[in-house]
């Protein structure tokens, strides 16, 4: 049996205590804006490791949901869905498996309101993994929940805006030079270049003297985080493409 794909056409509450906050003119209410100011508990900061190696760190939704109501009281807070949740078909290659990354994308806006303070609002987005229907409602339901996690960073690091700190990301690549790749690791990686560049077109020889070009050493010689950037260049060309091709096939 089918399915079918509907778009939300009016926004959908998450909660409905907008409508009774009190005036954004009155600011934010002491005890709030105190907690507010207190550094984030590391122990709801999740971390997790992506394919090319690099480490990020992130609060989960239940976690920041718990946040705003310890922070700003059952009854001092509201979100809403704004708009259409709008689902955009595309093609996705991963490049370390070549397999199907994603089919499709869902985004969303979402609106959050705390008493005594203006609205928040962001944008946030979740893939399709393929076309089922459990797929679609978890990245629907995703895209929504990272919009409002991104709307609620707006407050501060009590919702994990600190996590977006770039010294983050170094601290996270300095941990990985001080580990250095193994040689296996690095032979896959050069082989996954040649086999993207090839993918795009790309004869070996061309792909190695274009690799030198970039990078200013051989292929042979270029280190995991060289190697991880070329990897992530060619995939982003590759996906390009076949998101162009499927713009054509839909157009035709």
């Amino acid at each position: 049996m089918g399915y079918v794909r509907r778009r939300v056409r009016s926004a959908r509450r998450l909660t409905t205590q907008r409508q009774t906050l009190e005036p954004a003119s009155e600011g934010l209410p002491d005890k709030v804006a105190a907690l507010l100011a207190q550094p984030l508990d590391y122990a709801l900061v999740s971390e997790r490791e992506l394919r090319d190696g690099r480490l990020i760190q992130y609060v989960e939704g239940w976690a920041v949901i718990n946040q705003a109501n310890r922070i700003f009281g059952y009854d001092g807070w509201g979100a809403e869905v704004v708009g259409e949740v709008v689902y955009r078909p595309l093609s996705l290659v991963d490049p370390l498996t070549d397999g199907t990354a994603a089919v499709g994308m869902c985004t969303a806006t979402v609106r959050v309101t705390a008493r005594g303070c203006p609205p928040k609002a962001d944008v946030g987005c979740a893939f399709v993994a393929d076309e089922t229907p459990e797929a679609h409602e978890a990245a629907y339901k995703g895209a929504v929940t990272d919009a409002l996690k991104r709307a609620l960073r707006h407050f501060g690091d009590q919702f994990g805006n600190g996590l977006y700190d770039r010294r983050n990301v170094l601290e996270a690549a300095a941990s990985r030079q001080a580990t250095p790749a193994s040689p296996a690791r690095l032979e896959a990686m050069r082989g996954k270049v040649l086999d993207l560049s090839q993918r795009l077109g790309i004869d070996d020889a061309k792909a190695r003297a274009s690799v030198e070009e970039r990078y200013g050493r051989p292929l042979d010689a270029l280190g995991e985080e060289q190697l991880a950037a070329a990897v992530r260049v060619l995939a982003a060309q590759l996906n390009r493409r076949n998101g162009q091709f499927a713009e054509r096939r839909r157009a035709a």
